[in-house]
C-alpha cells in the first residue's frame, strides 16, 4: 500500500453486509485505509467511501445505475456471481492474497483519478478565475464613469470574495500639500443604510489609513480582536448605529502605474454562501468565515487591475475637464471680439444636442433608422460650440462693423458737408463785396437772391448728410435712395480751380451696398470664418470619436442646393450634423435680442423663415419639421447666456443669414 501511504489521503472501502465476516478487513484497517460496513444507501452517503463492496442486499434496496449516480467519485465492486457492469469484479470466494492484490490496485487507481481529478478541477478552476479575471480587466478599463467603475470593482470583488460588505477609499491631495482619506463608496447586501461621502485623516490610527500610509495588505479573522499594541484599531461606531458585526477583515491598497498609492479597497464579512445576511452577532459568528490565500490572491489582482483602471478613469476625465476648459475658454475668446454675439455658441450647441436627440426619438420619413449614440452627440456639440471660432481670423474692423461706413467714415463726411456750408457762406460775402468793391449798391432783390441761394445750398448739403446716415443703415437701399446718393457722388464744390466731393469713391460704393453693411470684399473676409474654423480645428488632435469635428463645423454653412460656403457642397456631400447646426445657427441669429444691428425677431416669424428656407431647399425639410414639432427652440426658454465679463459691443455676427429674401427684416 506504499501509493497510498504516499498519497496521504484516508481511503474508506465501503461493503455490504454479506461479506461482514470476511477476515481481509483487519487485515486492511490501517490509519489510512478504514474498511466499514455499509448496510444501505443512507449508511454509505454519510461515509462517503472511496471503494464500495456491493452484495445482494445492496442490489436488491436499489440499483447499480442508482449507486453509480450517487456515488459517481467511488470505484463500484461486486463478486463475479452477481453479474454486474461494476468498475472491478472479484472472486466469490475472496481468496486472500489475490483479493488483497486487487483491493491495493483499486485503491491505488482511485487515488490516481481522485488526483487527477483534482487537478483536473484545479486547473478548471484557475481557467475559470483566470477568465473572469479578464473579463473583470475588460470591463474595468471600458468604464469611463468613475462612480459606476468604483461600483462595478466592489460587485466583482464582493462576488469573488463572496462577502458580505465592501468599501472603497481614495486618497486626496488637501491644498496645502497634506493627503486625507475619502470614504468614496460601500455596498451591503444585508442592510441598506444612507451613504455620504467622507473625509478622513491619513493616519495609521485606522485599518485603512494604516494600510494606504504603510502600503501593506491586512487580515483580520475578528475586527473586534484586534490586538491592543497595534497601531491601528477597528472602528465600532457603524455597528453600534446599525447593530451590524463587523467580523472578517481584509484590506488592501490600489496603486496606479507608478507603484504609488492612490487608494484602499476593503472587503468585510466573507460568508459560506452570499445569500447569507449577516444582521447581528449571531448571524455573523454562524456565517461569515476568514479570508483565506487563495481568495486573497484574486482580490490582490482585482486590486491591481482596480488602481490602474482608476487612475485611467481619473486621467480621462481630468484630460476631458481640461479639454472642456480649453473649449469654454475657446468660445470666450471667440465671444470677447464680438461680445454682442454673447451665448450664440452655447445656444446653438444647445439647440444641436436636442434636435440629435429629437430626431433619435422621430417618426419622420427617412429619419426614423437615425440614432444618435452619446459620442456622436458630443462630437455635434463640439462642433457648434467651435464653429465660429474662425473669427478670430477676421479684421475686428469688419467682424464688428454694425453701419456701411465705419464711425471714422461718417465723421469725415460730416466736416466735409460743414466745410462745405462754410465755403459756401463765404462765397456769398465774397459776391456781396464784389459788388461793393466795384462801386454798386446792391438791390435788396440782389441780396436776398444770393442769401436765398445760400440757404438752399445749405438745406441741399444737410438733406445730403440726411441721406447719407439713411443709407448707411444696413437696410435695403431704397430707390429714391439710390438716386440722391447718384447726386450726392456727382456733387462737386469749386474751390480754387479744384472739385471738392462730399463723398469718396469708396465712400460712395459703400454707402451703394443694397443690402446689409458689408461690402463684398468684406462679406468674402466675413466668410472666410469658416475656413479659418476648420483650419484651426484640423491642428487639434481629436480623438477618434471626435475626428469629424473638423469637418461638420466647417459645413454649417453650406446648403442644399451648393449656394452656400464656402466650398458650395450640395445635398447628401453635407454631413447630417452639420444640416443640423446650419438650422440651429439661423435660427438663433434670427431670434437672438443681443444685435445692435436688428432687433429680435419673434419666433413664428423665424419659424416661418426656415420653413420657406428648406421649401427652397436650401434647409433639409424633415430636420425643420423636428426641429419645429419637438419644440426644439424652446430649449433655451429657461436658460441665461451671458456675456463673458458682461463685455458691451456691436456686431454684425458672421453667421448672419442674408442668403434668404428676408434680409431686409433681419437687419
Amino acid at each position: 500500500m506504499d501509493s497510498i501511504t504516499h498519497s496521504q489521503r484516508t481511503i474508506t472501502i465501503g461493503y455490504g453486509p454479506g461479506y461482514a465476516g470476511n477476515k481481509i478487513w483487519n487485515s486492511l484497517r490501517s490509519t489510512l485505509i478504514i474498511p466499514t460496513e455499509i448496510d444501505s444507501a443512507i449508511t454509505a452517503l454519510r461515509f462517503n467511501p472511496a471503494l464500495l463492496l456491493l452484495d445482494q442486499h445492496l442490489i436488491q434496496e436499489q440499483e447499480l445505475s442508482t449507486w453509480r449516480a450517487q456515488f459517481a467519485h467511488a470505484l463500484l465492486l461486486c463478486t463475479e456471481t452477481m453479474d454486474l457492469d461494476a468498475d472491478l469484479i472479484l472472486s466469490d470466494n475472496l481468496p486472500y492474497k489475490q483479493t488483497c492484490k486487487l483491493l491495493e490496485m483499486a485503491c491505488h487507481h482511485w487515488v490516481a483519478k481522485s488526483v487527477d481529478s483534482t487537478r483536473t478541477q484545479q486547473q478548471e478552476t484557475s481557467f475559470r478565475y483566470l477568465k473572469k479575471l479578464a473579463d473583470i480587466s475588460i470591463a474595468l478599463s471600458s468604464e469611463d464613469d468613475l462612480m459606476k467603475l468604483l461600483r462595478r470593482i466592489l460587485e466583482e470583488g464582493q462576488n469573488i470574495a463572496c462577502c458580505d460588505a465592501a468599501s472603497l477609499f481614495l486618497i486626496h491631495e488637501v491644498n496645502d500639500g497634506k493627503r486625507e482619506l475619502v470614504f468614496k463608496l460601500t455596498q451591503n447586501d444585508s442592510m441598506d443604510f444612507p451613504f455620504e461621502e467622507m473625509h478622513f485623516p491619513l493616519d495609521e490610527t485606522s485599518i485603512v489609513g494604516y494600510v494606504a500610509s504603510t502600503d501593506t495588505e491586512l487580515i483580520i479573522p475578528d475586527a473586534y480582536a484586534v490586538p491592543a499594541q497595534m497601531p491601528y484599531q477597528f472602528n465600532r461606531s457603524f455597528d453600534r448605529q446599525t447593530g451590524y458585526r463587523t467580523r472578517s477583515i481584509f484590506a488592501i491598497p490600489l496603486a496606479d502605474k507608478n507603484n504609488e498609492v492612490i487608494g484602499v479597497l476593503q472587503f468585510i464579512n466573507r460568508k459560506k454562501a452570499r445569500s447569507l445576511k449577516v444582521t447581528d452577532e449571531a448571524s455573523a459568528l454562524a456565517h461569515t468565515l476568514p479570508f483565506d490565500s487563495e481568495i486573497n490572491i484574486l482580490l490582490q489582482a482585482l486590486a491591481s487591475q482596480a488602481g490602474i483602471a482608476i487612475e485611467n478613469t481619473i486621467l480621462h476625465s481630468d484630460i476631458k475637464a481640461l479639454f472642456e476648459g480649453f473649449v469654454n475658454a475657446s468660445v470666450a475668446a471667440i465671444e470677447q471680439r464680438d461680445p454682442t454675439t454673447s451665448g450664440h455658441s452655447f445656444r446653438v450647441a444647445d439647440f444641436c444636442v436636442n434636435l440629435a436627440q429629437a430626431i433619435s426619438r422621430s417618426n419622420v420619413s427617412h429619419l426614423k433608422h437615425i440614432k444618435f449614440s452619446e459620442s456622436e452627440i458630443r462630437e455635434l456639440k463640439y462642433a457648434a460650440l467651435l464653429h465660429d471660432f474662425g473669427k478670430v481670423g477676421v479684421r475686428e474692423s469688419v467682424l464688428v462693423k454694425e453701419k456701411k461706413l465705419s464711425p471714422g467714415n461718417l465723421d469725415n463726411i460730416y466736416l466735409r458737408i460743414l466745410l462745405a456750408q462754410e465755403r459756401l457762406c463765404s462765397q456769398a460775402l465774397n459776391t456781396q463785396l464784389a459788388i461793393y468793391r466795384e462801386g454798386g449798391r446792391p438791390s435788396v432783390s440782389e441780396l436776398q437772391s444770393i442769401e436765398l441761394q445760400l440757404n438752399d445750398d445749405i438745406r441741399r448739403l444737410n438733406a445730403f448728410y440726411d441721406a447719407i446716415k439713411a443709407a448707411n443703415e444696413p437696410s435695403i437701399t431704397k430707390q429714391e435712395n439710390r438716386e440722391i446718393l447718384d447726386r450726392i457722388n456727382r456733387y462737386r464744390e469749386q474751390q480754387h480751380e479744384r472739385n471738392l466731393a462730399i463723398i469718396t469713391a469708396e465712400e460712395f460704393e459703400l454707402l451703394s451696398i443694397p443690402k446689409g453693411s458689408l461690402s463684398a470684399l468684406e462679406r468674402t473676409e466675413i466668410e472666410s470664418h469658416v475656413v479659418h474654423t476648420q483650419n484651426f480645428l484640423n491642428h487639434i488632435p481629436w480623438t477618434k470619436e471626435l475626428q469629424n469635428v473638423p469637418r461638420i463645423a466647417g459645413a454649417h454653412h453650406e446648403k442644399l442646393d451648393g449656394s452656400g460656403y464656402p466650398h458650395g457642397i450640395s445635398g447628401d456631400q453635407i454631413p447630417l450634423p452639420s444640416k443640423i447646426m446650419t438650422i440651429c445657427d439661423i435660427y438663433d441669429a434670427l431670434t437672438a435680442s443681443d444685435r445692435p444691428y436688428k432687433p429680435a425677431m419673434q419666433r413664428d416669424w423665424a419659424l416661418d423663415i426656415l420653413r420657406e428656407e428648406a421649401q427652397r431647399n436650401l434647409l433639409d425639410t424633415d430636420l425643420v419639421q423636428v426641429f419645429i414639432e419637438a419644440r426644439v427652440f424652446a430649449t433655451i426658454d429657461s436658460s441665461h447666456y451671458g456675456s463673458p465679463d458682461g463685455l458691451p459691443g456691436i456686431s454684425n455676427h458672421p453667421c448672419h443669414p442674408t442668403s434668404h429674401d428676408h434680409s431686409d427684416q433681419i437687419h
